[in-house]
């Protein structure tokens, strides 16, 4: 069952300050963390406004969908029109700025999915509170396409009962939307996390 994965790196980084897929996470950029961390065996392609992303993607040899919306609906639009001819069964959009997803936790996604046809979707959860990323089948691509605005995938999810959750590690989910977030990611690739 081929998948794809979108990597959302669009954002303005409001909360950060600056373009905050360029922050420096242990010597390297947050989009490359993230890229290196992205699932064995699926399509992956990063969607981006940001010119210097895309120079990141090109040297890492990431596909690379550059698009000039500043909307999140864009973005996954983008996206998907990356992936259209190739022959996708399901796509998991993951957040550019969340570099701690494990493999393990990759695999789980997948390995739901596939058990159960290909047919529902599938996200990471903590303590059975849903979150990102999110893994989604191909019969939603068309609504998926269809979101307008400020809107993610999140919000077609919405009172859906044939949702799976799949259990992470509370680490996995850390994002970087601040200079502490930043941080505390820093601190736990390089090993000294200290909860604060």
């Amino acid at each position: 069952m081929k998948l794809g994965c979108v990597i959302m790196a669009s954002g303005e980084g409001k909360r950060f300050g600056s373009n905050k897929m360029l922050a420096d996470i242990c010597g390297k950029p947050l989009i490359q963390r993230t890229i290196e961390s992205a699932p064995k065996g699926f399509d992956v392609v990063v969607t981006t406004r940001w010119p210097q992303v895309a120079e990141i993607c090109r040297e890492l040899r990431c596909a690379c969908a550059l698009h000039d919306g500043a909307l999140r609906s864009e973005s996954v639009r983008s996206g998907l029109t990356w992936g259209a001819d190739r022959g996708w069964k399901g796509c998991l959009f993951l957040p550019g700025d969340q570099p701690l997803v494990s493999s393990d936790s990759f695999e789980a996604l997948a390995g739901a999915f596939k058990a159960g046809g290909g047919v529902a979707p599938v996200r990471l959860a903590l303590n059975g509170e849903p979150a990102s990323p999110v893994l989604f089948p191909a019969s939603l691509f068309p609504n998926l396409m269809g979101l307008k605005g400020k809107d993610g995938g999140s919000s077609l999810l919405r009172g859906r009962a044939d949702v799976q959750l799949v259990e992470a590690r509370g680490y996995e989910l850390w994002d970087v939307d601040t200079a502490k977030g930043q941080r505390r990611v820093s601190e736990h690739i390089a090993g000294c996390y200290v909860p604060r």
